[in-house]
């Protein structure tokens, strides 16, 4: 896939990153994800609300859904993360900063 045709784009600087939708393709992929999280989200609440009719004492639900649940929504996450940036152009804004700051330095260095 080529860099103009990616539906995401990467940004790294530092430490830091970023992911953003590019096109029409990235923010479907994007809302796509986003619905699986508020299905699951759905179901979590719709269970524990079930648990909690029939009697579980909240150390069970804490056990047998919550931590479960917390468990898939980190799979969840780290699939998703990994699923875009597989899928994105990516730019170092640390080097286009320098390239940004070593242009300048040079025109400096003209006007003296």
């Amino acid at each position: 896939m080529r860099d103009d045709e990616k539906p995401f784009v990467y940004y790294k600087s530092g430490s830091g990153v970023k992911i953003s939708p590019r096109n029409a393709a990235g923010w479907r992929a994007f809302a796509v994800w986003m619905l699986a999280l508020f299905c699951a989200t759905g179901v979590f609440v719709w269970v524990t609300i079930i648990a909690d009719e029939a009697g579980w004492d909240d150390s069970s639900v804490l056990l047998f859904l919550t931590l479960p649940f917390l468990l898939v929504t980190g799979v969840w996450a780290l699939a998703m993360f990994r699923y875009m940036k597989v899928r994105s152009e990516i730019v170092d804004v640390d080097s286009l900063l320098q390239i940004k700051r070593d242009i300048d330095r040079a025109d400096q260095r003209k006007r003296r």
